[in-house]
């Protein structure tokens, strides 16, 4: 990292804690990529004056905060003794969502706190994180988006990190086109009919929220047809035919695999998950419309609808 670099995140912490003295913030929120922005302000000794000073002032404890959707750098950050840190699923696409989601989450979590005031780092949605952006957040007790379905949902993060591996390029460099449909699994399998022989039936139960059960969910992805999993996230079936019936609204140029999906989450309460096999756009559905997509290389979330 060059000296100017260096220079411009210390500027930014500087700014970031003397903002938040001001106006008696509670929190800084530090959303980033490779945790060096966070250890800056968590531990770093140029900026500790500043913190006892901001913290002294007011007699209020300021808590920095990081954010990341980075898994190492989770791991990593969450070994320091004392730090508060937010796993994020997937990156959102903006500073301002950036903010928004992770604030979810941390309400989730119980790090943040309706009526709170954040002063938030954040900056480009990309696999570097450039740190450019400093946003004064008041914490609601309302925060909604379509982050909230996702990283509420421990199966469908997972089913969605899966679907980005295989957007990326499943096989030597190809995305590899697939679905999966999670929740009110009767309904969907009454909707639906068997292509070949289920490689889930009849074996032990295969749950997508283990790690260890990845690359199984992926080398299953080259069958045609539908993934179908309980709330749970274990795996009843591959290789489904949807057989759903509704009118359903989706973008022209959409194939018969997102229009099935549509449809099964406009007849059920699934949601459901599809990977193209054209771009490996990632995209997820709810009561028969798209609500996001992800671009499975950087793993940003686009948020289509929000309601």
């Amino acid at each position: 990292m060059s000296g100017v670099g260096v220079e411009m995140k210390e500027a930014l912490g500087r700014a970031a804690i003397r903002l938040a003295r001001e106006i008696n913030a509670d929190a800084v929120l530090v959303l980033t990529e490779t945790g060096k922005m966070y250890e800056m302000l968590f531990g770093g000794g140029f900026i500790r004056p500043l913190i006892k000073r901001a913290t002294g002032f007011k007699k209020k404890k300021l808590k920095i905060v990081a954010a990341t959707p980075n898994v190492e750098t989770y791991d990593r950050l969450l070994g320091r003794p004392g730090a508060e840190v937010i796993r994020l699923a997937v990156r959102s696409s903006s500073p301002l969502s950036q903010v928004q989601h992770a604030i979810w989450c941390g309400l989730r979590n119980r790090i943040f706190s309706p009526g709170e005031l954040l002063v938030c780092l954040a900056g480009s949605a990309t696999s570097s994180g450039t740190i450019n952006t400093i946003l004064v957040y008041r914490v609601s007790g309302t925060e909604a988006t379509v982050a909230e379905m996702v990283e509420s949902d421990p199966v469908l993060a997972s089913v969605l990190d899966i679907a980005c591996e295989l957007g990326r390029g499943g096989y030597r460099g190809v995305p590899v086109g697939t679905a999966f449909l999670i929740g009110d699994e009767k309904k969907v399998m009454r909707h639906s009919k068997q292509l070949g022989i289920n490689p889930f039936k009849g074996h032990r139960p295969i749950n997508v929220t283990k790690r260890e059960n990845k690359e199984i969910v992926k080398d299953y992805a080259f069958l045609d047809g539908a993934f179908v999993l309980d709330g749970s996230g274990k795996i009843l079936a591959a290789g489904r035919f949807l057989t759903a019936d509704a009118k359903v609204d989706i973008p022209s140029g959409l194939g018969t695999r997102h229009l099935a999906v549509a449809a099964m989450t406009a007849v059920t309460e699934a949601k459901g998950v599809t990977v193209s096999g054209t771009d490996g756009t990632v995209r997820v559905f709810k009561d028969g419309r798209i609500v996001a997509k992800i671009d499975p290389s950087s793993k940003i979330l686009t948020e289509v609808l929000a309601e």
